[in-house]
């Protein structure tokens, strides 16, 4: 129904150059495009989801990073929530392996012999849902946990590994980063479990047509619903802008978000003005 408007648009998502929140202490987030972030919490460095260019021919990169890739270094963690393209780039972790010789990778199970084998790191660990990894959790702790999504990186490996979302805490602060998921109860469960979280990291993009794309990627209006339910303080919509991955114009959800955030009950909604933004955790 789109299509006609799809070809017309022009939207791009703005790129700050900045690379200031590498070097700073504070606890912070900083979108880098897609499902990529720069995380920093009590002092331990996070990445997740690294796609720093076009993952393929097929698969074009709209936005810049906001940094240079040769910046992204001392990395404590980089997180891998599954396998498809858009979240799991061979290219990308090829080239942050040897600037980070001492991060450790944290994925789902089954996807951590292709991350050995592109990364040559024996510090790789896999976990299943509700999940913690081994961590100094005097420092920070981090658990995987459900996603309603799936994975398939080749012709015949269709949910081989596990697909899931993160649960970073530290300090009495807590960050979600929910990968790709559609809908579901897993958001009323991480209320029932967790009891809220400070920052929520959620996708809302790739989610048309929504009568087939909805059981993996929520939209605007789904995403909203769940920061509500699982009681964010504050929500932060991913995953558009960067890549044209289904039927919506590139900026479909940016201008969705745009008439969400106006609603009074929506406070909790930040739509960041573009890449490169630091979003401080307080």
């Amino acid at each position: 129904p789109q299509k006609a408007e799809k070809q017309k648009d022009t939207f791009r998502l703005q790129v700050t150059k900045n690379s200031d929140f590498l070097t700073g202490n504070e606890d912070c987030v900083a979108w880098l495009g897609h499902a990529t972030f720069f995380v920093r919490l009590n002092g331990i460095s996070i990445l997740t989801d690294p796609v720093l260019k076009s993952p393929s021919a097929l698969m074009k990169r709209y936005s810049e990073l906001p940094v240079a890739v040769s910046e992204l270094k001392n990395l404590d963690y980089i997180i891998v929530s599954h396998d498809h393209r858009d979240h799991c780039d061979e290219k990308s972790l090829k080239t942050l392996a040897p600037q980070n010789p001492t991060a450790t990778y944290l994925t789902g199970l089954g996807l951590d012999g292709l991350l050995k084998k592109w990364t040559n790191s024996n510090n790789i660990q896999a976990a299943g849902w509700y999940q913690a990894y081994q961590t100094d959790t005097s420092k920070i702790e981090i658990i995987y946990l459900p996603a309603r999504h799936w994975s398939r990186r080749y012709l015949n490996d269709t949910n081989n590994s596990l697909w899931g979302a993160y649960l970073i805490r530290a300090n009495g602060k807590s960050i979600y980063f929910g990968s790709d998921s559609g809908y579901g109860t897993h958001y009323q469960d991480f209320a029932k479990y967790f009891g809220g979280v400070d920052m929520a990291l959620l996708g809302v993009g790739a989610y048309k047509p929504e009568w087939f794309m909805a059981a993996s990627h929520a939209g605007p209006k789904d995403a909203t619903k769940a920061a509500h339910e699982m009681n964010a303080k504050r929500f932060i919509p991913m995953h558009y802008g960067t890549f044209d991955l289904s039927d919506e114009p590139l900026g479909d959800a940016y201008r969705e978000l745009q008439i969400l955030q106006k609603e009074p009950e929506n406070q909790q909604l930040i739509v960041l003005a573009g890449i490169g933004e630091i979003i401080k955790i307080k």
